[in-house]
């Protein structure tokens, strides 16, 4: 074969080559964009996670008041109780 042969050939393939070269440069810019909004996303996500943690923090602390406040409540009522079981003895 002469040159002209292997320069046909060449150029031949240019157009596919190049096709090859956009598709990947395309994908690429593809890949960086889904990269970007999963990213996006996963921020979101932790957001989401430090929220619903807030909010444990919030409904422990509501627990332990009303835990403190019931055992309060329980005082009162042997309180209560045991005044009225002196009255009650005191009256037999």
């Amino acid at each position: 074969m002469d040159h002209t042969a292997y320069i046909v050939a060449a150029l031949a393939n240019v157009p596919t080559i190049i096709a090859v070269l956009i598709g990947i440069l395309l994908n690429n810019g593809r890949f960086t964009d889904l990269n970007s909004r999963m990213t996006a996303f996963e921020g979101r996500m932790n957001s989401f996670e430090n929220r619903m943690q807030s909010f444990d923090n919030r409904l422990t602390s509501i627990d332990n008041k009303l835990d403190t406040r019931f055992d309060i409540l329980i005082g009162k009522v042997d309180e209560i109780d045991n005044r009225l079981t002196r009255l009650e003895s005191q009256r037999h």
